[in-house]
């Protein structure tokens, strides 16, 4: 982790301000520049009074100022935050959002709400803890926030709480509602539908989001004040007519939609997923992809795998289905008895995908596995039925990758 040492310059209109203890916070200052028919007068006064914005010495607020990395980021966990146990920590209310899975990572990311060296080196510290950014910003912290910048943190904050949406899905969110949206940086689009499906940034009357604008002061507490309070969301409706999608389990959140590449994809999913219940084991599902395991342990230990941090030896599943993409990633074991176990159900997913080779796909699928068993590792590439087919020994496992068709079922 890099240690930042550029000293943001100081500001005289700061968004960073101590937070006042419970009961003690100041009266709210009446701003000159600030008059009470501001579209933006709420959600200023609120981080007011919560102590998050502050305005200058002058009796000034600048609503139309810009707002710098570090001021937002601040800004954002501070609106998500209280000191109901006599410290500033996050709400019990955003708390008890988090998945059990992830709340130990989530509290030892989470360095402290206090000014550090310079100001903002904890916040800049916990965000990178928890994957909200990188190190994108180093040496720039004190530079004017965009649109599209925000939009990605914004995103990784509120997939804390309310879980993730799939790339796929956020794309044609974002492509369906802003007229610039391929204004946009190519990695930033997928969070502009991110953050529009939330409800959390929405684009103006006309249709566009400007993504190279700055946000300012006033906007920033609009988008805090939403961030902090679910009602005050305005989701957005994306017409899927046509999309190949289903509503897949999301483990700590309910379910997401998940959009494939093609109607083929779907069908696939649907049909083994829905023939899951019948597995002589145990199975999961989860953000597009399929488990099935020896048993209830074996199925515990794989999602602790998944979602916990080194809490054991990874364990192994049967074999696992993955529908990202334009390609199926099937992984079977190699230990003896899951294969056999597994059988019935891998033949019933090539059945799906193949017409009059399931039996050639099969017999090259079982002999990769056979040769990995006795410690002979190879790669084979074939063309089944127009479809490419790689696969893939290890020692554990055998990887087999099967192209897609485009719309073909």
């Amino acid at each position: 982790m890099k240690k930042w040492i550029l000293i943001l310059a100081a500001m005289t209109f700061a968004l960073a301000v101590p937070v006042y203890a419970q009961n003690d916070t100041p009266a709210a200052p009446k701003f000159k520049d600030l008059p009470v028919n501001h579209w933006a007068y709420e959600p200023i006064m609120l981080g007011v009074h919560k102590g998050y914005i502050k305005g200058g010495t002058d009796g000034t607020f600048r609503p139309h100022d810009s707002v710098t990395v570090a001021e937002f980021i601040k800004m954002t966990f501070m609106s998500l935050t209280d000191n109901s146990s006599g410290f500033v920590w996050w709400g019990d209310q955003y708390l008890a959002m988090i998945p059990e899975w992830y709340q130990s990572s989530f509290n030892s990311g989470t360095v402290n709400f206090e000014q550090g060296s310079p100001w903002y080196s904890n916040y800049i510290a916990t965000a990178q803890n928890l994957g909200i950014i990188s190190d994108e910003y180093a040496g720039r912290y004190d530079e004017p926030l965009t649109r599209e910048r925000a939009a990605k943190i914004l995103n990784n904050v509120d997939d804390i709480f309310h879980g993730p949406f799939s790339r796929e899905y956020a794309m044609i969110a974002g492509a369906q509602l802003f007229k610039d949206f391929n204004r946009s940086d190519t990695y930033f689009q997928e969070y502009i539908g991110d953050v529009a499906l939330r409800g959390i940034m929405n684009g103006n009357e006309q249709g566009y989001f400007n993504p190279k604008a700055t946000i300012t002061r006033a906007e920033a507490a609009q988008i805090c004040m939403v961030l902090a309070d679910d009602s005050l969301r305005k989701k957005t409706e994306v017409n899927l007519a046509g999309v190949p999608y289903s509503t897949v389990p999301l483990p700590g959140y309910g379910s997401m939609t998940f959009v494939f590449a093609n109607e083929e994809m779907k069908m696939v999913y649907d049909n083994m997923y829905a023939r899951q219940k019948d597995y002589p084991g145990a199975t999961n599902a989860y953000t597009g992809q399929l488990l099935y395991y020896k048993n209830e342990g074996f199925k515990l230990k794989g999602f602790e795998d998944t979602f916990y941090v080194n809490l054991h030896e990874p364990t192994t599943s049967d074999f696992g289905i993955s529908f990202t993409g334009n390609v199926y990633t099937m992984t079977i074991s190699t230990e003896i008895g899951m294969f056999e176990r597994a059988t019935d159900d891998i033949n019933y997913f090539s059945s799906l995908i193949f017409k009059d080779s399931i039996g050639e796909f099969f017999t090259e699928v079982k002999v990769t596995l056979q040769s990995a068993r006795t410690n002979k590792y190879n790669q084979s590439s074939k063309i089944i039925e127009g479809r490419q087919v790689i696969i893939n020994s290890y020692t554990d496992f055998i990887n087999v990758g099967i192209s897609a068709y485009q719309d073909k079922i």
